[in-house]
């Protein structure tokens, strides 16, 4: 009997230890309603240690539960410590950061969830993001016998201006080295793939639900020649609530460049950005995803076909896109576009897809901190070119 009692008192004890801190919840909310940014990441990974230490005391319990079970331990203490357990089994083992973000964003999660004035963690590497993917090309400067298929690298960063008007400074820079998806051009003339700069440095702000952001866009790409181009692109909208945004976006056309393709007889070849200007809807999802999809039109633009001749240049034409954002954990998340412009056979047909890495974490909230800039690093999807 000793021994019962024994056992019997540890077992309380162990769930008295485990209800103390189930019940401790309560204080911590209570901090919650009232973040300090500057340490919103450690209380996340302090959380989630507790709820690791929740997951570890239930199964001690179980431990000790089946080992009373061998002991002379009635089955009523048995019973009625079993049904203590399986409730708190019941209870999440696992807390998603996208929850414990919003709560420290709102105070609580389920009143405003995606608030887009989160503020982060304050450290110098808050708004800095990192992409590596793949990106697949194929626009009216390639003759209409090419396609590029390839590796892309990004680098994003949103540095704060006036903490008083929300306004803040956007840099960024992309790669694209791309090979060649159709033998026509390297058979030509020898161009195997091409190598694609961009830079985008620009303003942005986010305030009481208005969000814009312009920038202007630099292109160094070598191919069968090396060209410098430059457009302005932009985009402005509105909050309709926590989950939809809709608004305006827009890219235009600054300057182009000449350059010759240096086949038998060479062809001298002008290169200029398209002029393209869409609306847009993004949606946030209950699991903190962000789709967005646009429409409008584009500027017309050549027809050329280096194999059977060239058609003459078309009118405005219509576009379409999508841009998701998935976040996978505390620091990645798959991140993606696509922009079309029609017709298929001489428009464009661009996408890129890959991994984006926030150094200092909160990939759920990461674009959407006040200071993380409002417009992706210029790309393929972004600055389309045609062969003027």
């Amino acid at each position: 009997m000793a021994n019962d009692r024994f056992t019997a008192r540890m077992l309380v004890g162990n769930l008295i230890t485990l209800l103390a801190f189930l019940c401790g919840a309560p204080a911590n909310a209570q901090e919650i309603d009232q973040p300090n940014p500057d340490t919103q990441s450690l209380r996340i990974r302090e959380l989630e240690q507790q709820i690791r230490q929740k997951d570890q005391l239930i199964e001690d319990l179980r431990s000790e539960l089946n080992g009373s079970r061998q002991t002379n331990t009635t089955d009523s203490q048995v019973e009625s410590v079993g049904l203590q357990a399986d409730s708190l089994e019941e209870l999440p083992s696992t807390i998603g950061l996208a929850t414990l973000q919003s709560d420290f964003q709102t105070g609580d999660s389920r009143e405003q969830p995606y608030s887009t004035t989160f503020n982060g963690s304050g450290g110098s590497l808050e708004n800095l993001s990192l992409f590596l993917g793949l990106n697949g090309s194929k626009q009216p400067q390639e003759f209409g016998v090419n396609a590029h298929f390839g590796g892309q690298f990004a680098a994003n960063i949103g540095i704060p201006l006036s903490e008083e008007t929300g306004i803040g400074l956007q840099v960024g820079t992309a790669l694209n080295y791309t090979d060649n998806a159709v033998q026509v051009l390297e058979r030509v003339d020898g161009t195997s793939g091409r190598l694609q700069s961009f830079t985008t440095v620009g303003l942005f702000q986010r305030n009481d639900g208005l969000i814009w952001g312009a920038a202007y866009d630099f292109l160094f790409q070598e191919y069968y020649d090396e060209f410098h181009l430059g457009q302005w692109r932009g985009k402005i909208g509105t909050e309709l609530d926590d989950r939809n945004e809709v608004g305006l976006r827009a890219s235009i056309a600054n300057h182009g460049d000449r350059g010759v393709y240096r086949a038998a007889p060479a062809i001298n070849v002008t290169l200029d950005p398209i002029t393209q200007g869409s609306v847009y809807w993004t949606r946030t999802w209950d699991n903190h995803a962000a789709t967005t999809i646009w429409a409008g039109l584009a500027d017309g633009h050549g027809e050329p076909n280096l194999a059977l001749g060239d058609f003459p240049p078309t009118n405005e034409r219509f576009l379409f896109g999508a841009e998701v954002h998935i976040p996978l954990n505390d620091h990645l998340a798959l991140f993606g576009q696509g922009n079309f412009i029609m017709p298929a056979d001489t428009g464009t047909v661009d996408s890129y897809l890959g991994l984006v890495f926030y150094p200092d974490g909160g990939s759920w909230t990461a674009r959407t901190r006040r200071f993380s800039p409002v417009l992706p690093v210029a790309n393929t999807t972004s600055f389309a070119v045609d062969f003027a």
